[in-house]
């Protein structure tokens, strides 16, 4: 009988595999997505390299589970990133960036807050990857005043969080977002977004910017900040992942760590030097993520199902939901 053992598997909430459809189609690789409610329930698995990702969508149980099957996988030999029981969630993850020297601004929760809070700041959950619940907030009084809306709307006092501003033009109107992966050993750097307002999160094609266009393929070549990087990345417990980041006097500013960051596939561009910069970025992370594992071995039994009945003593009329 012949055995096909996919490379890599990426670990999914339900609905989120949307994020790696195009590396599935182009990887010159095996890569599939599972489920996390088909791991969850399963009593065997191919040997492959697994990726946990998309942690921060699973629920108390489940993520308390994932966790044990990721060392029951280790333990038989299994290649596995990003342990569950060590990844930091968002607001961990800033709190303790600020505490290592790596941030210059710091996170707080809501229903916790000190004085000593640098203005102005914005609120947002904290597991949500949509857009912030408010714009720059200049004092506490404003602060307060969004707190309560956002309680009023229904948001939990508890998934709320408020974070410092730290972000500056690279010109006038124009804001840029850094990003970069680690995939297991490598840091690999990604392609640049520009907007016109401070919160830049998908980017706009903007008027004349063929200069950080020049900027963003020094960067892909020098990788300037691997270094800073490789320490967040370390701090945060994440092997595979992405790092958005902006310079802020001069500065690298970690604002997320994403385990599940969609990656898609290079698209036309009006610059061309903009459209190689994709292409270049979108061949250096193909080859990196290949290199996660290039075993073919052969089906791995579990614990005898130990974990099935555990989930459903835990969790008993729950699954994972795709939360936005």
């Amino acid at each position: 009988m012949t055995i096909i053992v996919e490379m890599i598997r990426f670990l999914l909430t339900r609905g989120h595999g949307y994020t790696v459809k195009a590396v599935r189609r182009a990887a010159p690789f095996r890569v599939r997505v599972m489920q996390y409610d088909r791991l969850l329930r399963a009593r065997w698995l191919w040997d492959a390299s697994y990726v946990f990702s998309d942690l921060d969508r699973l629920s108390f149980n489940d993520l308390d589970i994932a966790a044990e099957l990721f060392q029951q996988m280790r333990c038989r030999g299994v290649k596995v990133w990003n342990d569950p029981a060590k990844v930091k969630s968002r607001y961990a993850l800033l709190r303790a960036l600020h505490t290592a020297g790596i941030n210059d601004f710091n996170a707080h929760r809501a229903d916790e807050l000190v004085e000593m809070i640098r203005y102005p700041v914005f609120l947002r959950k904290t597991k949500d990857h949509r857009y912030p619940l408010t714009d720059l907030l200049a004092d506490r009084t404003a602060l307060d005043q969004a707190i309560q809306r956002a309680v009023a709307a229904g948001v939990p006092l508890e998934h709320l969080m408020v974070i410092e501003y730290a972000a500056e033009p690279v010109r006038p109107g124009v804001f840029r977002k850094l990003s970069a992966f680690r995939i297991g050993s490598l840091i690999v750097p990604h392609n640049n977004v520009h907007d016109s307002q401070w919160l830049v999160k998908y980017g706009r094609i903007l008027g004349t910017i063929e200069d950080l266009y020049l900027e963003e393929r020094e960067m892909l070549d020098s990788n300037p900040f691997a270094d800073t990087l490789r320490k967040a990345f370390d701090i945060a417990h994440v092997e595979y992942g992405r790092a958005d980041f902006g310079i802020f006097h001069g500065r690298p500013q970690i604002y997320e760590i994403n385990t599940n960051p969609y990656v898609g596939a290079p698209s036309p561009h009006p610059s061309a030097t903009r459209a190689g910069n994709v292409q270049r970025a979108w061949e250096m992370y193909l080859q990196a993520l290949g290199r996660l594992d290039q075993q073919r071995r052969r089906p791995v039994q579990l614990a005898d199902g130990a974990v099935q009945p555990k989930r459903c003593r835990k969790n008993r009329w729950f699954r994972t939901r795709p939360v936005p």
